[in-house]
Formats: C-alpha cells, sequence, structure tokens
C-alpha cells in the first residue's frame, strides 16, 4: 500500500542533525517538515538535496509543542506523524500504525507503537495519566504486564503519534504554555475529552534511544531538569481544583526541603543538589520568572 502521499513526518530538532541522519531513507519518502529551534547550519547540508522534506527555522526557540504545531500547520496530508528525533523510524511500523487506524478511523485519536531499546528489550509505552499517579495509582513494570495484543490507554509517551490533522487541529494541537515536557500528557487528555481512544500498537516497533536529541551538557541538564518540573506544575494546575493544587504545592516544598537538609547533613551532595533544584523550580513557577530559561 502506497503510505507517501497520506501522511507528513513533523519533526522538531534541536542540534539533532546525527539522528534525523539516521532517519534519512525513511524521511526521503515521505513528506517531511522539520523544525529546527536550534538553527543549525548543518542540518541543511544533510536533507537540502531532498525536496520532499521542508526545513522551517524559527526566530526563537519554540519549544517541543509550538515547534510541532508549526510544522503541522505546514502540513497537508490527512495524517501526520509527530515524531521525536531520537527514534528510529520503521517503514514497516508505520504502515502498521496507519492500518489500524483505518480500521478504527471513527473512534481513534492516537495510535503510537511499542517502544524498544538499542538492544530491543521492550519498555513500558502505554500508561494511565499523570494525575491518578499523582493521586498514587501504579501500574506494574512487570515484563508480563506489557501488552501483546492492540490496547487502549490513557497516555503514550509523545516521541511517536500517529493522528489526523485535522482532528489535531479541531482539539487545538499542543498547549502553547508547556515549553518541554507534559504537553504529551496535555494532548492524551484532551483526546480522550473529545470522545476518541488513545491506542498502543505492539506490532508498529520503534527504538527510541530516549534523551538523545539534542547535545548535552552540565547546564544544560540542570535547564532541563527545571524545565520539566516546572512543567508538571503547569499541567497539575490545569487539572487540579486550586484546593488540590496548592496542597500539592506545599506538600513538595517541605517534602524537597527535608530532604535538602538531609541528603546534605550526611554529605549526600549530589541528591541534596536534585532537590534544590526542584526547590528552585517551585520559586521560578510561583514567581512567574520560569520562562527565563527558554
Amino acid at each position: 500500500m502506497n503510505i507517501y502521499d497520506k501522511i507528513t513526518i513533523i519533526l522538531v530538532s534541536y542540534n539533532s542533525e546525527k539522528l534525523i541522519s539516521k532517519n534519512i531513507e525513511i524521511l526521503k519518502k515521505f513528506p517531511t517538515v522539520i523544525v529546527d529551534n536550534s538553527r543549525s547550519k548543518k542540518l541543511n547540508n544533510i536533507i537540502g538535496k531532498f525536496h520532499n522534506i521542508k526545513l522551517i527555522i524559527p526566530d526563537k526557540n519554540l519549544g517541543y509543542g509550538k515547534g510541532n504545531n508549526l510544522g503541522v500547520s505546514n502540513s497537508s496530508t490527512p495524517f501526520i506523524l509527530i515524531a521525536n528525533p531520537d527514534v528510529i523510524l520503521d517503514e514497516k511500523s508505520i504502515l502498521q500504525l496507519y492500518l489500524t487506524f483505518l480500521a478504527n478511523t471513527t473512534n481513534a485519536g492516537i495510535l503510537g507503537p511499542s517502544l524498544y531499546d538499542t538492544k530491543m528489550i521492550r519498555r513500558t509505552n502505554g500508561s494511565i495519566s499523570y494525575i491518578k499517579k499523582t493521586l498514587g495509582k501504579k501500574l506494574s513494570n512487570a515484563k508480563n504486564n506489557l501488552p501483546e495484543a492492540n490496547i487502549s490507554c490513557e497516555f503514550l509517551v509523545g516521541c511517536c503519534f500517529l493522528m489526523k490533522r485535522d482532528f489535531f487541529n479541531h482539539i487545538g494541537g499542543f498547549d502553547k504554555n508547556f515549553f518541554m515536557y507534559f504537553e504529551d500528557n496535555d494532548l492524551c487528555d484532551r483526546v480522550i475529552k473529545n470522545g476518541k481512544i488513545i491506542m498502543e500498537i505492539p506490532s508498529a516497533k520503534i527504538i527510541h534511544l530516549e534523551n538523545s536529541s539534542s547535545n548535552k551538557d552540565f547546564l544544560h541538564n540542570i535547564k532541563m531538569a527545571l524545565i520539566h518540573k516546572i512543567s508538571s506544575y503547569i499541567y497539575l494546575k490545569k487539572n487540579l481544583s486550586n484546593k488540590s493544587f496548592i496542597y500539592h504545592l506545599l506538600l513538595n516544598c517541605f517534602d524537597y526541603f527535608q530532604r535538602f537538609i538531609f541528603n546534605f547533613l550526611l554529605f549526600k551532595f549530589k541528591k541534596s543538589f536534585k532537590n534544590l533544584l526542584r526547590l528552585i523550580s517551585i520559586f521560578l513557577y510561583l514567581t512567574k520568572i520560569y520562562k527565563i530559561l527558554y
């Protein structure tokens, strides 16, 4: 089946040239839109000769959600495949997602593959909502708990989503308030609220390198840790009552402070520093100055 005119691959890049080059044999077959937040000059050397790949370089770093929204707005196919640069795309798996979507076209909102590491060891993809996890509900990570057949779930990791373009636009795309992290949780929530289902398709297999999308150093890791925690508060504020959110924030503040002091006194400086960053993230969120990190 020819699916090359049905699906546009959307990639948001940040210093991801090496990772994108690993997928070039797939990308050159599909309409592809790459939004390069790093404004790298190297990327055009890799994709410049492929007329089906459109490169968009925004004036500033838009983050993951807004970057994908821009990419989708420059697509025209019925379906979009939103993919991180750190996944190894597989043509047969993309086809499997597409065929499964066609078989469930009335109900399907997001279809995602099963995720594997480089040793082809499978790990969890489909899960419950983050709100339920926050309230204490847990799922087993045991291997025998991984689904072998198509399964409906409340959340899929945002590294690889197949969606109808019109539906993505209908629900507003990714929430622009999330610079990075938790935009996939939020999108999944809105898919379900709009009466569609989210499905993990085990017959579609994608390798996720995970956290390899950009070059990293110590300061970068600190910045990402802060942004991750701040995004969690943006998400929780959107989904909890004011009373529950304030309680959660105060509980976190007390917990992180005592962990910071306790680990410092035990000379566990790495753990102490981790909790200091968590406290800083609360301060940045409450003072609304966290956007300086973007």
